[in-house]
């Protein structure tokens, strides 16, 4: 009894399509926490770098 070569034993079609998606969806975090970590950082040093009135007293008066 042969068995023809045309019947698929087992289908990886889903786990293909699974694999891809949760591929997709791990970049897609990694990506949004890595401009979320930009955006803070820059933040961060606006922050710093902002005038202060106490910064140069001599010239106040």
């Amino acid at each position: 009894m042969a068995i023809p070569n045309n019947i698929p034993l087992f289908d990886y079609t889903g786990g293909i399509v699974v694999t891809v998606v949760s591929i997709l969806i791990g970049l897609g975090a990694i990506a949004i926490i890595i401009y979320f970590v930009a955006k803070s950082k820059k933040r961060r040093k606006m922050v710093h770098n902002r005038k202060k009135n106490n910064d140069n007293p001599e010239r106040m008066n």
